[in-house]
């Protein structure tokens, strides 16, 4: 009877350490996550911070189109990109109150002056006058516009906070219209300056 009990007892403890065993092999030694399971999320901290970061680097360039645009009314031969310089006090003043609101409600630090790059950008174009600033003028709003219009995508897509990524896809259709007049102004500036270059008499070999 005592020879039962033995082979019962031992069959149990086989079977335990089987199992013991069996679970131990299914998790990983080396504290890698298991094949067919996802990582851990990025924290919502670090989210955070990159929503505060497009909400104040927007804030910067809202500003720093503004001053483009005083600067543009000021300084351009064509009327065209005077009138463009307007659009850009009135639409950016506008986008900066909504994300000035949306930077407050998230306790986001709002920045008041542009960028150092920014400041430095807008006091090269200051220095140039005529058809010189209007060419180099818009050809700057059509690679800023397409910058800002690559960074408020991303946001709308992968941005976290419902106050930031509102904010990047309320002011993407106003940025893609800026692009769009940018590039035809800066396409009807370069055909004028063609026009011009061909009706210059050209003089006689000596």
């Amino acid at each position: 009877m005592r020879l039962h009990t033995t082979h019962a007892l031992l069959g149990g403890l086989a079977a335990v350490a089987a199992m013991v065993a069996l679970n131990a092999s299914a998790q990983p030694s080396n504290g890698e996550v298991p094949r067919g399971q996802s990582s851990a999320a990025p924290s919502s901290s670090a989210q955070s911070a990159d929503d505060s970061k497009f909400l104040q680097e927007a804030i910067r360039g809202n500003t720093a189109e503004v001053k483009m645009g005083e600067l543009a009314k000021q300084h351009a031969q064509s009327k065209d990109v005077r009138d463009y310089g307007q659009m850009l006090i009135d639409d950016h003043s506008k986008a900066n109150d909504k994300a000035i609101a949306a930077a407050k409600s998230m306790n986001v630090t709002a920045p008041t002056e542009p960028s150092a790059q920014q400041k430095q950008e807008h006091d090269m174009i200051a220095k140039l006058s005529g058809s010189q600033f209007d060419s180099m003028f818009m050809d700057h709003m059509v690679r800023d516009h397409q910058e800002d219009i690559a960074k408020y995508t991303a946001q709308a897509r992968t941005g976290d906070s419902s106050k930031a990524t509102d904010y990047a896809k309320s002011s993407l259709p106003t940025l893609k219209e800026h692009l769009s007049k940018a590039q035809s102004i800066d396409s009807k500036l370069s055909d004028r300056s063609s026009s011009s270059d061909s009706a210059s008499p050209r003089r006689a070999p000596q």
